[in-house]
């Protein structure tokens, strides 16, 4: 399986490259594409494993945006082939068909030589009724809205009716789900958001565990997330700073891009270790 890394700013690619030489997948909202494009499609595509665009349909629906369909339709019909996969934009959290209509208009209005977008799925009701529709239209591959978490047993009818379907997990990377099921692909900003309440999160590949670490300036009263301090394997997490970024854990209290790459970093081990996994 691939695991998406969404950005909003393009300094942590080359970055994040240049420390570790580590081709990571990204994933890239087409409501903050201006001013990446180009660095993303062709400036560092070469350190890229792979690149999708998704919609903003997210950026839509907590109203940071408005995204003019039309206007979606022309940018992938001109430049949809610099990405190796393209989202639908669906909008609408709670009104399948509304999006069902989106993706229609989509696929009417682009050239056969252009991929059609992949649909998502949000019907809270029948999550496996909507994309039992989109794979009877054609559909190898459909991802899973954000505000939909799927149950083992739709997991399953799924792996039971469409054995070769590829599912996209979106805002998803639970390990538990992630190892028993093995999407296709799965995506999350995790490594950045987790950095806005001083938190890091360490894979312990001996373990096999994932743990997450607060390290703020300041010990607090709750356990948990533990503070780096108290943390078990506090030597482990120093030397991974030190070895593998060259840094110290007081760096991460001032660099935000250092809190990222440390994300990153675990979420790759993440992947390595779900792929290598029975």
């Amino acid at each position: 399986m691939k695991i998406f890394h969404a950005i909003d700013s393009i300094g942590i690619v080359p970055r994040f490259y240049d420390i570790t030489k580590i081709k990571l997948n990204y994933l890239v909202s087409y409501h903050y594409l201006k001013g990446m494009a180009y660095d993303l499609t062709t400036r560092y595509r070469s350190i890229i494993s792979s690149l999708y665009l998704d919609s903003g349909a997210y950026s839509v629906s907590t109203g940071k945006s408005k995204i003019n369909l039309s206007g979606f339709l022309k940018y992938i019909k001109r430049y949809g082939n610099l990405f190796d996969a393209v989202f639908t934009l669906d909008d609408a959290f709670d009104d399948s068909e509304h999006n069902l209509i989106n993706q229609l208009y989509l696929e009417k209005g682009l050239p056969s030589s252009i991929r059609m977008p992949i649909p998502v799925v949000h019907d809270a009701e029948d999550p496996f009724g909507e994309l039992k529709m989109y794979a009877e239209l054609g559909h190898d591959y459909i991802a899973i809205g954000s505000n939909k978490k799927l149950k083992d047993e739709v997991f399953e009818k799924i792996k039971e009716k469409y054995p070769n379907l590829k599912i996209h997990m979106f805002g998803n990377l639970d390990t538990k789900m992630l190892k028993k099921h093995k999407p296709y692909s799965a995506d999350s900003a995790g490594y950045a958001n987790k950095t806005k309440h001083g938190e890091i999160v360490f894979w312990d590949p001996e373990e096999e565990k994932e743990y997450k670490i607060y390290i703020g300036g300041r010990d607090r009263k709750s356990e948990s997330p533990v503070h780096l301090s108290k943390f078990q394997h506090k030597k482990k997490v120093e030397d991974l700073l030190s070895n593998t970024f060259k840094l110290r854990v007081q760096d991460l209290l001032t660099d935000v891009e250092a809190n990222w790459m440390v994300n990153m970093y675990c979420f790759h081990q993440l992947e390595n270790f779900i792929n290598n996994s029975k």
